[in-house]
């Protein structure tokens, strides 16, 4: 995947984003992996408006990659699908295993289903296949995306909120 044509705000030719599948992330979460991990797309707004930042911020953190998940893919019938709307068992499934295994909670459920409803851009720390951390961006660049009651520039707390992410996954615990 070419990130600088799919990201419109992403200018950055030596970025460090690696598109991952299903499959790549549920390798992760089942066999001590670690990483950022970002679930998201082009295909959202927010994610477009903070890839630039996400990408800046990770590598001032000194990460060498940071993954990205997008739950959207071409279904049986040659239409475009998201594994988040639980349209059929098999999806059902494997969002509810993305759900569980990193131990999202939401206010909101999916339709038809008691699974929480995970918006995007969503950011987990997962190390040694355990998430540590995650949060779900609220940080809205274009003035065009603010809500209209909502004027505030979230820059500031986007990178407080990311770095802190970061570094959890950095962070060297010993246990006694």
């Amino acid at each position: 995947m070419d990130f600088c044509s799919e990201y419109k705000y992403l200018n950055d030719e030596n970025h460090i984003l690696k598109d991952i599948s299903y499959e790549e992330l549920e390798n992760i979460l089942n066999n001590f992996g670690s990483g950022l991990v970002m679930i998201g797309g082009s295909f959202s707004q927010k994610t477009q408006a903070i890839i630039k930042e996400l990408n800046d911020i990770a590598k001032r953190e000194g990460l060498s990659e940071v993954l990205v998940y997008n739950p959207r893919f071409i279904n049986v019938f040659n239409e475009v699908e998201d594994l988040r709307d639980c349209l059929t068992l098999e999806n059902k499934l494997k969002y509810y295993a993305i759900v569980e295994k990193t131990g999202f909670k939401s206010d909101s459920l999916v339709r038809d289903t008691l699974i929480a409803k995970m918006n995007v851009p969503t950011f987990f720390a997962i190390k040694n296949g355990t998430c540590v951390d995650y949060f779900t961006s609220r940080y809205i660049k274009d003035p065009y995306l603010r809500l209209s009651d909502d004027l505030e520039d979230r820059t500031l707390e986007f990178d407080l909120r990311l770095t802190s992410l970061i570094r959890k996954l950095k962070e060297k615990r010993k246990f006694d």
